[in-house]
């Protein structure tokens, strides 16, 4: 009876460190609010840009795959964010005709968008990596995988309200047994990476709150 016993606290133990490793491993980035809320009465969209200016080891055919990255994540947010009252989605056109010269940098352009829209927040995202799977959805030579980065500012200080970002490359069942809800979600099935920057889109959007 003893040893039963035993067996039963071991089981349980395991359970709980299982658990723990579940909600650490396999990361697909974070979210974060770096200052107290405050409801914003306007959202400047900016389309989304690559990380090739900050990377000197991107090669050609990487910096391809990125621009493809930006304009899918730039489409998927404009489908996500075009009904929301406070949000106003930029084109690279009009980026560029509201701040065709810009000092400053980033924070300068934030400055200036913000004045010229009247918008007190500007969300910047910046994708990282986009690699499309190697296969077909139920054979997989090499999976879909993604990276990319989201910003809000404040466009009249540029401090930085919320902040995220999203990193997965697809597994399978077998090599991570805590994907098995993930996996049940998308059909069992290797995604694409559209699908893998469509669903890290969505899932960063909801969570930020001065979108809500």
């Amino acid at each position: 009876m003893i040893k039963i016993l035993r067996l039963i606290v071991m089981y349980g133990c395991a359970v709980v460190l299982l658990s723990s490793c579940s909600s650490q491993s396999g990361s697909e980035g974070t979210s974060q609010i770096q200052a107290p809320i405050e409801p914003l009465s306007c959202i400047a969209v900016l389309p989304a840009r690559t990380s090739v200016d900050q990377d000197d080891t991107v090669v050609y055919k990487e910096a391809q795959s990125l621009e493809q990255g930006a304009a899918y994540a730039t489409e998927t947010m404009r489908g996500e964010l075009k009904d929301n009252p406070k949000v106003r989605i930029l084109s690279v056109n009009q980026v560029s005709a509201l701040v065709p010269e810009i000092s400053g940098g980033v924070s300068g352009t934030v400055a200036a968008l913000g004045q010229k829209l009247n918008c007190d927040g500007v969300l910047l995202t910046t994708v990282r990596r986009y690699k499309q799977r190697e296969g077909t959805e139920y054979s997989a030579d090499s999976p879909a995988a993604i990276d990319f980065f989201m910003v809000l500012r404040d466009s009249g200080s540029g401090n930085i309200l919320w902040s995220a970002d999203f990193r997965e490359e697809q597994e399978s069942f077998f090599n991570n047994i805590f994907s098995f809800s993930k996996m049940k979600s998308r059909g069992f099935k290797w995604i694409t990476v559209e699908e893998l920057m469509e669903y890290g889109i969505k899932e960063r959007l909801n969570e930020c709150p001065y979108l809500k």
